[in-house]
């Protein structure tokens, strides 16, 4: 199974700030634990979001996307990927293995020719496991410099991942031997008469990651 990357999109410089229109979505019938038919609302599939409209697609005899897994790599930048929420132009989910940047160009490309307007984004991912976690920005150039349309780029990027973390946790913590057998990261250690959580410290240290981005 597939690590879930989970993670947040910011689109900044829409003229009002509101991305919900754009984001498409559908009631849906499905099961619920006792069987019954119940109704719900979803997101639909990606290569079927109106933000996605430009971008080359093609569809069988019973509309199911073709190449799928190739389109969604190309175009998205993981095998597959969903939208759990859309809160004005903020946009979350989560992709398999990587984080969807290819869709943040797309998204951005999109919106900018749209509303014909200079837009700035970022993303931050995290692997479920911190394999790998950072922020992207992205920025937009003018028509003038690209075939008349406005063109997504991508720009600065920060990225660490678990060992680096646990390295700092190492430095802050000198005498925890996070290396021998009996060490435990959920169980209690007593460290200058303090009592810590060495879990709960390296997600304190992942916090400070991101208010450093």
């Amino acid at each position: 199974m597939a690590n879930h990357v989970h993670f947040t999109i910011e689109i900044m410089g829409l003229p009002d700030e509101d991305f919900n229109s754009e984001v498409k979505t559908e009631k849906r019938t499905i099961k619920d634990w006792n069987d019954n038919d119940m109704e719900i609302t979803e997101y639909v599939e990606l290569e079927l979001q109106p933000f996605m409209a430009d971008v080359d697609k093609e569809f069988d005899e019973d509309d199911y996307l073709v190449d799928s897994y190739d389109w969604y790599c190309s175009n998205v930048g993981a095998k597959w990927c969903h939208i759990e929420e859309c809160q004005d132009n903020i946009i979350t989910g989560y992709s398999a293995w990587r984080q969807p940047h290819e869709l943040v160009m797309n998204i951005v490309d999109y919106l900018a020719n749209k509303y014909d307007v200079c837009l700035t984004a970022s993303m931050t991912y995290e692997d479920e496991f911190r394999n790998f976690m950072g922020k992207q920005y992205y920025d937009t150039v003018g028509p003038m410099m690209v075939d008349d349309k406005y063109q997504c780029v991508d720009g600065d990027y920060i990225e660490t991942n678990g060992d680096e973390l646990v390295e700092e946790f190492n430095e802050r913590f000198p005498s925890i031997d996070t290396d021998a057998e009996d060490f435990d990261w959920w169980e209690e250690v007593q460290v200058n008469g303090e009592t810590i959580y060495p879990n709960e410290v390296l997600d304190e240290i992942a916090d400070d990651f991101w208010s450093r981005t």
